[in-house]
């Protein structure tokens, strides 16, 4: 364990948090702070709020406590694009592909799973939020990468997973662009503003738990009576403490090999301002829809039910001395975002984005999550690629189980399988990470 001098900060303007309806919502005022809580949460994105609900279900009496460095919202649970995926597979980053047919049948299980817990909430709170099913697609502009969607279409033949091919016309009437030439189509996907979206869940918390935000963490420490100590130096005891900080948990100086393996990637989204009737004709009969690249470097697009256009592109390894992005490397985005917008959107190349951000993806050398006990009564969740709004609540659900001796099959496999396998040391991990960002970018070619 260690002080943390570095903290999360946020890089531009998170369009999501600026668009939700309920940035403007409190949470708990920090006066009604106590000294000592049965359950201590820090970092209240997707699996630390997951884990508060499940915490608060399986023990109704026990008083939990929710800490966030920042505003809710405004950092990797609000920065990703906006996906809440059901059927999806596990692609390695790098290497072999490591996975399965019944590690990807458990993974789109536990994605029901907390996808209905997720939606069981917003029903039940009649949580009004910018949340719809409106599917995705795996679509590709090069015929180089067709091959891909291809072996794409195999595994979720080989996992049971339904989809549609669209092609030509058809695709383009979808979208509004013709620059993809072909696409997969799952429906069992929601779009979402996830900055809203995480808000939404954290604001429905039972009354047994307190979320304070903009409320930084600098020291968490182990033991029998296992404590967090807050920037202002106040100190609060729990009975156990978990973690779901992103890769920031290597800042925290445990000692837990695994978490030595637990690396991250930056990366870059911008979205218009709303479009004008007449920029819209081309999106007439056009639903919203959100677009993952085949290519894993590949441009991920989203047109929203706002009628904005949202791009993510571009990606930097981020070493554990630089998990905020420098400004210098924000500003090298900048022109990649816009030269993806404007080849997919050559009558929109007027438009102007209205906001530009960054965000911090955490990975493992074998795609697979932190989880467990990092140290005596301190858990940690630490997802392991860019789907993390699943992968996140399901660490945040079942780390509350294994605190609670909770069992269950689902909670065996994780403990079994979810071991992040070893990477290289810094000085070596930088410069072959670097190297390999560069050749992905490389291949894709027009689908950045």
């Amino acid at each position: 364990m260690g002080k943390i001098t570095v903290f999360p900060k946020d890089t531009g303007v998170n369009p999501w948090f600026e668009t939700a309806s309920n940035k403007d919502r409190r949470f708990t005022d920090i006066s009604k702070l106590q000294e000592e809580y049965d359950y201590v949460i820090v970092g209240a994105g997707f699996g630390g709020v997951s884990a508060a609900f499940r915490l608060a279900h399986n023990d109704p009496n026990a008083k939990i406590a929710v800490f966030d460095a920042l505003k809710v919202g405004t950092f990797s649970s609000g920065r990703n694009a906006g996906f809440l995926y059901i059927s999806q597979l596990s692609t390695p980053l790098v290497g072999p592909d490591r996975f399965t047919l019944d590690d990807q049948k458990m993974l789109i299980h536990l994605n029901t799973v907390v996808t209905k817990r997720i939606t069981d909430i917003i029903e039940s709170k009649n949580l009004n939020l910018d949340f719809s099913w409106d599917g995705m697609y795996h679509a590709v502009r090069e015929k180089r990468n067709e091959r891909a969607l291809k072996e794409l279409a195999a595994g979720y033949d080989e996992a049971g997973i339904k989809y549609s091919w669209v092609k030509g016309e058809e695709l383009r009437k979808r979208l509004g662009t013709d620059f993809y030439t072909q696409a997969i189509f799952t429906e069992d996907c929601a779009l979402d503003n996830p900055a809203e979206l995480i808000r939404g869940l954290a604001l429905a918390l039972p009354e047994n738990v307190s979320l304070f935000e903009q409320t930084p963490i600098a020291e968490v420490r182990e033991g029998n009576t296992p404590c967090v100590v807050l920037k202002d130096g106040c100190t609060i005891k729990a009975r156990k403490i978990i973690l779901t900080v992103n890769a920031f948990i290597k800042n925290f100086g445990f000692g837990n090999r695994e978490i030595t393996n637990v690396s991250a990637i930056q990366s870059f989204g911008a979205m218009t301002r709303v479009l004008t009737d007449e920029e819209l004709k081309d999106f007439e009969g056009v639903k919203s829809w959100g677009i993952v690249a085949t290519h894993p470097a590949g441009a991920t697009v989203r047109f929203t039910s706002k009628k904005r256009i949202f791009v993510r592109t571009d990606i930097a390894y981020a070493p554990s001395s630089r998990l905020n992005i420098p400004e210098k490397r924000f500003e090298q985005a900048k022109p990649l975002l816009r030269n993806a917008f404007e080849k997919r959107f050559p009558k929109l190349t007027h438009v102007p984005f209205e906001y530009e951000y960054g965000g911090l993806i955490a990975f493992t050398g074998n795609t697979v999550p932190l989880f467990g006990e990092i140290a005596p009564n301190v858990y940690a969740g630490t997802t392991s690629d860019g789907t993390g709004v699943t992968r996140a609540s399901i660490l945040g659900n079942y780390l509350a189980d294994l605190i609670q001796g909770v069992d269950s099959p689902e909670l065996d496999y994780i403990k079994e399988k979810y071991h992040p396998s070893y990477l290289p040391p810094e000085i070596l991990r930088t410069p072959g990470a670097e190297a390999a960002l560069w050749w992905k970018n490389v291949k894709a070619g027009s689908e950045l």
